[in-house]
C-alpha cells in the first residue's frame, strides 16, 4: 500500500469510497455537502498547511484522508474513509498516521475533527490514537467532536 496526494483522476473512486461508506451506515450520498466538498477537492484541500491523499493498493484507490486548517494552530482532520474490502489490515491506522505526521510537520498543535457516532470503528481508532471527546452534537450526523494535542507542552 502506498499513499499519494489526491489527483483529478481519483475523484471517482474517492466517491464511490465515501459515498458507499456513508451508505452502509444510513446516510445519504450527500449528508453535510459531502458531494460538494469532494466535487472540487483542489479548493477545499489545496490551500497552505492542508492535503488530501489517497491509500493505494493493487492500483487502486482504497482510503482517503485529509487535513485543513481550522482556527490559529488547530487543523481539522477530515474524509477518514475506507473501502470495505480494505478493511481490517491497517489501512485506516495508516491513513491517520499519515494525516498526523503532517499536520505535526505543517506546525498545528491540535487536531480538532467531528465523526458520527455511528462509525463505531472510527471513534475507537480515535481513542486508541489519543483523541479526547469534547462534545456531542444533535446533528444531520449525529457527531462526536474530538481534538487531540500534538504538543505536550500545551
Amino acid at each position: 500500500m502506498k499513499f499519494r496526494a489526491y489527483e483529478g483522476g481519483d475523484r471517482d473512486a474517492v466517491i464511490e469510497i465515501v459515498t458507499s461508506v456513508l451508505g452502509e451506515y444510513g446516510f445519504e450520498a450527500n449528508v453535510g455537502g459531502v458531494r460538494a466538498d469532494l466535487a472540487d477537492v483542489e479548493r477545499g484541500y489545496g490551500r497552505e498547511r492542508a492535503g488530501f491523499w489517497v491509500a493505494v493498493l493493487d492500483g487502486a484507490v482504497v482510503g482517503t484522508v485529509a487535513v485543513r486548517p481550522k482556527e490559529g494552530a488547530t487543523c481539522e482532520l477530515k474524509r477518514l474513509y475506507v473501502a470495505r474490502a480494505a478493511r481490517g489490515h491497517g489501512v485506516g491506522h495508516a491513513l491517520y498516521a499519515h494525516a498526523e505526521a503532517f499536520a505535526r510537520g505543517a506546525g498545528y498543535e491540535r487536531i480538532w475533527l467531528d465523526s458520527s457516532r455511528r462509525f463505531t470503528e472510527a471513534r475507537r481508532l480515535y481513542e486508541r490514537n489519543g483523541f479526547v471527546l469534547v462534545e456531542e452534537l444533535d446533528n444531520d450526523w449525529c457527531d462526536n467532536v474530538y481534538e487531540k494535542k500534538l504538543r505536550d507542552d500545551e
